[in-house]
């Protein structure tokens, strides 16, 4: 591999992921490639001199206060990935397809690349505040599956966008790379294949944390005092972890998507006895078993070294993020390294002693994992006897306001940007389900624009979708009507269970509302809280007729179920009709 570096600054992290994942297939022997997100741009360090390729365009103005001179910009052309347009290449001349992308200028853009190249078609731009046209064959979305309206719609997803061959081209030849026009065009195609729907998943992790290593071996940015925490929740999590951080035990942190669990795990290293060591971390979602091993055990091959993550944050601490999502059979090797000090590599044959202080994070309760035998006993109480639940986003309303003001300022350099008291009241109104990782991405996204003030045109489209959402949601009416009632009424009690099943479906509200679905295990134990026992197969039986009713929504695998919004509104109807007959 070469000296010479890429970084890649982008709003999104997908967008940041796909890009880099790109020229790593195209240029990862010939060139390191740095991605780093505009959450974390102030905290980053560009030097003079250094070749910076911008996500797009309306991003710069952000961007450059944060670029020392001397550093050379390459602002990203988008194409599209034609390896996931097998069905749109293969439909009839003349179709009318409705494009769905984040915002209006995405949208456009990428009607205008699908116009340039596939113009056999004609292409209609969606918004959500007007009425889609009622001929349309196609939907088309690079990868906004969750913006596409419901409805009985052909959807075509054909996957983010991705670096424009002549973007690619202008990279090679900034970075002084002499290459022939074949040679990029063929590893530009593969490039496409490895990152279509079909392909395997890429995270940025690794190779953040690679790329950090290499320079300063410490990636810990993050410290106490960074937090933002005037809510009653926030504070009772800083006196915990604060207390935790001194101890020499491993600690688990969990909370939903985007509640901050790394940067309270980095705080906590350099707040601990091992600050002055390494901080290395490690996401297990999305990485196949092989993987893990490798990179956390490191590998023996043909006389040859390559350390894992256990040798390299020797001294220090190493982050396990998403530990829920540690195959089964690696939960054994990872307890018997902890327990023991020491690590064998693949294919090695001596253990190797290390001394790491060991963090894990969660997305959900690791116990649901427990009870659905999905994570091994004696693992858990290993790593949770220490835990920190770090709150969303709604369970601290009191720092909404303060923390975008703050990264306003101190991340974005955007004190000048106006948000009205009533823009602040919207805001709130929409449910953040990615929580403060979603709010900055939403901010950054907005003070792009260079728009002294902030306004509901400036939204990103999925979020005003959502509030739109919301908004039909409440003036629909909070009863079920009788007719209707009484056939789903009529259909339970046909098997005989009707009180059984309100219980079934309130377990499946409450797990809705923490964000959480369920399978059978989990059920199953919290009715038996509530003095309800059932069988396996009488369980399953009363979850099929459930679900045959659409009350439930049910998912095959790991997803487990959940209450549906008809399942939501046919229980608060017959817990209004119960209170009624009590009174």
């Amino acid at each position: 591999m070469g000296n010479k570096v890429l970084t890649i600054i982008s709003i999104q992290d997908e967008y940041l992921s796909t890009v880099s994942k790109q020229m790593t297939e195209i240029a990862g022997d010939l060139i390191r490639i740095r991605p780093i997100s505009i959450k974390n741009l102030s905290r980053e360090t560009i030097s003079e001199g250094e070749i910076v390729l911008i996500g797009a365009n309306f991003i710069l103005p952000l961007v450059r206060p944060f670029l020392p001179q001397g550093v050379r910009c390459i602002v990203a052309k988008r194409g599209l990935n034609f390896v996931n347009m097998r069905k749109l290449l293969s439909a009839p001349k003349g179709k009318s397809i409705l494009v769905i992308n984040d915002t209006k200028h995405t949208t456009d853009e990428t009607i205008q690349a699908l116009q340039e190249t596939v113009f056999e078609h004609n292409y209609y731009a969606y918004d959500p505040d007007t009425p889609i046209p009622e001929q349309i064959d196609y939907v088309i979305t690079p990868g906004e599956m969750q913006l596409v309206p419901e409805g009985p719609m052909k959807v075509i997803d054909i996957g983010y966008r991705v670096l424009a061959l002549e973007t690619v081209f202008e990279i090679f030849e900034v970075l002084g790379l002499e290459c022939q026009q074949f040679f990029l065009a063929n590893r530009y195609m593969k490039s496409l294949v490895a990152l279509s729907n079909e392909g395997t998943t890429f995270t940025i992790d690794s190779t953040i944390s690679k790329w950090t290593e290499e320079i300063d071996g410490k990636t810990a940015k993050y410290f106490f005092d960074d937090v933002i925490a005037h809510s009653k929740a926030m504070k009772n999590v800083l006196y915990i972890a604060r207390k935790l951080a001194k101890t020499k035990d491993p600690v688990h942190i969990f909370g939903e998507t985007g509640t901050g669990k790394r940067m309270l795990a980095q705080a906590m290293h350099n707040d601990s006895s091992v600050n002055t060591g390494p901080y290395l971390h490690i996401n297990c979602a999305a990485r196949p078993l092989d993987v893990l091993e490798r990179e956390l055990f490191g590998k023996e091959s043909e006389g040859k070294i390559s350390p894992g993550l256990f040798e390299l944050a020797n001294g220090g601490t190493l982050c396990i993020e998403e530990i829920g999502e540690l195959p089964f059979s690696l939960q054994g090797r990872l307890l018997q390294a902890l327990e023991e000090g020491q690590i064998i590599r693949l294919s090695g044959h001596y253990p190797v002693p290390v001394q790491v202080r060991i963090i894990t994070t969660s997305n959900t309760d690791l116990s649901l994992s427990l009870d659905e035998n999905k994570f091994r006993k004696d693992l858990f109480y290993y790593l949770t006897a220490l835990t920190c639940k770090v709150p969303s986003l709604s369970e601290r309303e009191e720092d909404f306001e303060i923390l975008i003001q703050t990264y306003l300022e101190s991340h974005l350099h955007r004190d000048d940007l106006v948000i009205s008291p009533g823009m602040i009241r919207l805001l709130r109104q929409y449910p953040w389900p990615g929580n403060v990782k979603e709010l900055f991405n939403a901010v950054s996204y907005m003070a792009c624009l260079e728009e002294k003030e902030i306004t509901l045109e400036l939204l990103p489209f999925y979020m005003k979708g959502r509030l739109q959402k919301n908004t039909a949601d409440a003036i629909k009416p909070q009863e079920m009507a009788e007719s209707e009632l009484n056939g789903l009424i009529v259909n339970i009690e046909e098997h005989g269970f009707l009180e059984e099943s309100l219980e079934i479906l309130e377990v499946f509200y409450q797990g809705k509302k923490q964000h959480v679905s369920y399978g059978r295990n989990v059920v199953k134990k919290r009715l038996q809280e509530k003095g309800i026992i059932l069988s396996e197969q009488q369980l399953r039986l009363r979850l099929e007729v459930l679900n045959q009713l659409e009350l439930l929504n049910v998912r095959q695998g790991r997803s487990g179920t959940t209450i549906s919004r008809k399942g939501e509104l046919f229980l608060q109807t017959m817990y209004t009709k119960k209170s009624q007959v009590k009174a």
